[in-house]
């Protein structure tokens, strides 16, 4: 089933005329493509309509027009709201769908003023429909996160003592955005020493120190849609406490993976994880849920957190990130992301997670 007959089949099911999208991600998702703006208005019937205005229209009729959409331009003598109403008469809307998790209390009490007709919330079903991604989703996904890697590698070899984070975070950002990124994912997190013991540190002046470790935490957007990786790296040296931790994360992130099965459980990957941490003695030392779903947005539902009692299901894709952060000393987290596949998910991250020690001697 196409997107639009997807959210079509949601106006038909709640007793709706149309939906009216206005969010920047639900327009990517329904429009599949990231360079329009908009509002897109989708019947009960499968007609879909995108109101524009002259800066989009050319885009929007070479992108959307050969898949069947119809597209609107608006004039900048015409008002939203009132050219909005125009449109909804045309079709004889009166009930409407609305996205009640994306417009401000403002925009819907302006909406509701000036639109009349009845206002029914769409709720959580657009993203319960976003979280199983399809083959063409997942491909996006996955070139996404080999721009990531290839950055990272790129990177590693430039690692030297008295690099700052700041400079260590400029420089995978830029490689990301020479390869092909959109934008980072989210601000990335690249940490030394014994700010990795912060989860979602921010890259600063510390610089890089022999027998640190380093933690880098970041991803790549490829038509719209988000990569997201953690490796933890120790530099010219380790100790006995490192390789430890370093061993419990990564044999926890394994014991999330198997539990990664369609029709259990979100929360058994993370009571998996935290089970491995505890009994080597880390458990106050793991703060965090688990993992997350990805897609066009870095944090999409469902997620793999102790309260989240909803089903996987296939296509959903969740990240495995257990971490162990000793607050003053050091933190480690991996993190891969999975496509829940029967009772075998599929890992779409390909760089090793293996103990790496860098040598800190740059090549060239």
């Amino acid at each position: 089933m196409s997107r639009i007959a997807a959210l079509a089949e949601i106006v038909k099911k709640n007793d709706a005329d149309a939906m009216l999208l206005t969010g920047e991600v639900n327009l990517i998702y329904a429009l599949e493509t990231t360079a329009l703006e908009g509002q897109c208005l989708i019947l009960a019937d499968g007609t879909a309509i995108l109101i524009t205005d002259g800066r989009y229209t050319e885009t929007a009729e070479a992108k959307l027009l050969p898949r069947g959409f119809r597209v609107l331009t608006r004039s900048n003598a015409s008002g939203m709201y009132e050219y909005l109403q125009s449109v909804l008469d045309a079709y004889q809307v009166q009930k409407l769908l609305y996205e009640d998790d994306v417009l401000t209390v403002d925009r819907f009490a302006a909406m509701r003023e000036k639109l009349p007709c009845s206002f029914l919330p769409i709720g959580s079903r657009i993203l319960s429909l976003r979280a199983r991604k399809s083959e063409e989703e997942i491909a996006s996904i996955v070139i996404a996160q080999h721009i990531a890697e290839a950055a990272l590698t790129r990177l590693l070899p430039e690692l030297c003592e008295g690099m700052t984070e700041r400079e260590a975070a400029a420089r995978l950002n830029y490689y990301m955005a020479i390869s092909g990124s959109e934008k980072t994912s989210f601000d990335t997190i690249l940490l030394f020493g014994e700010n990795t013991s912060l989860p979602h540190g921010v890259p600063g002046d510390r610089k890089l120190c022999r027998g640190d470790f380093i933690l880098a935490d970041f991803g790549a957007v490829y038509r719209g849609y988000h990569s997201d990786m953690t490796r933890t790296f120790a530099f010219g040296s380790a100790t006995d406490e490192m390789r430890k931790v370093y061993d419990t994360v990564l044999r926890a992130q394994n014991a999330a993976r198997a539990a990664a099965c369609a029709g259990r459980l979100c929360n058994e990957m993370h009571f998996a994880a935290a089970k491995v941490i505890e009994d080597a003695g880390y458990g106050t030392y793991f703060t965090h849920a688990l993992g997350h779903s990805v897609g066009l947005e870095i944090h999409e539902m469902p997620v793999a957190a102790p309260r989240c009692e909803e089903v996987l299901c296939d296509g959903i894709i969740m990240t495995d990130e257990p971490g162990i952060y000793i607050p003053g000393k050091f933190g480690v987290r991996i993190e891969d992301m999975l496509v829940i596949s029967g009772d075998h998910p599929v890992t779409l991250t390909a760089f090793p997670s293996d103990f790496q020690i860098l040598s800190g001697e740059q090549n060239g």
